[in-house]
């Protein structure tokens, strides 16, 4: 076990780093590209810190006992998101969360990280994912003007959603292979959903998108 304790000592590393970063904020002498720039370095200490417990955490946890209870194979949700494929085929990814700044230090990570165990996660309670040979992606958001941060789609981490899914939903995400769709709707809740699906489909889902139907 001393590699577990290892790895916790460097957990404990990040989160003591974290607490100097908001100790400095507590002060409140900063400005206001300082707190920032404090913030998100606390955020991808925390970040880091999240995926090294759930990699240590999948380690050690013991077997679970056997269920004889039925499980679905098209839906599987975690508290982080949930991964289903619809009647259609087509593939929604649901993160609780919005798309970080592209120029930001933390947040790609953990959004990397979140889609893969959500469809490793899917995949392990019998799901199927499909390999699409051209695909449309369309990442919609769902968030309050008040919260979105008003970012550009092009300072939008989407690279981080795209990457996660190649080579499992579509094989690479050149021109020739990949379309892209970037969309926000003004909502109470914020999530974020990346819809997958075979190019041909892009029609169909703009439609549904355009009269409220997904």
């Amino acid at each position: 076990m001393w590699f577990i304790n290892k790895r916790i000592m460097d957990m404990q590393r990040m989160v003591d780093s974290c607490s100097k970063y908001i100790d400095t904020l507590a002060h409140g002498t900063c400005s206001s590209a300082k707190a920032n720039a404090l913030l998100d370095a606390a955020m991808q200490k925390i970040e880091e810190c999240c995926i090294s417990m759930r990699k240590i955490c999948e380690e050690i946890r013991p077997p679970l006992p056997s269920s004889h209870t039925e499980k679905t194979i098209y839906h599987h949700q975690e508290i982080y998101g949930q991964v289903t494929v619809m009647d259609t085929g087509w593939v929604d990814i649901r993160l609780e969360t919005l798309l970080p700044h592209c120029r930001a230090l933390s947040g790609s990570k953990y959004i990397t990280d979140t889609i893969t165990r959500l469809l490793n996660k899917f995949k392990s309670e019998g799901g199927t994912l499909p390999l699409f040979e051209k695909a449309f992606v369309a990442i919609i958001e769902h968030c309050p003007m008040e919260s979105s941060g008003v970012f550009d789609h092009d300072n939008k981490a989407f690279k981080t959603a795209i990457n996660a899914v190649k080579g499992r939903l579509f094989q690479d995400d050149n021109q020739f292979e990949l379309s892209l769709g970037l969309f926000t709707v003004q909502d109470i809740e914020t999530c974020c959903h990346i819809y997958v699906m075979p190019f041909e489909a892009a029609g169909d889902f703009l439609y549904l998108l355009a009269s409220d139907m997904l």
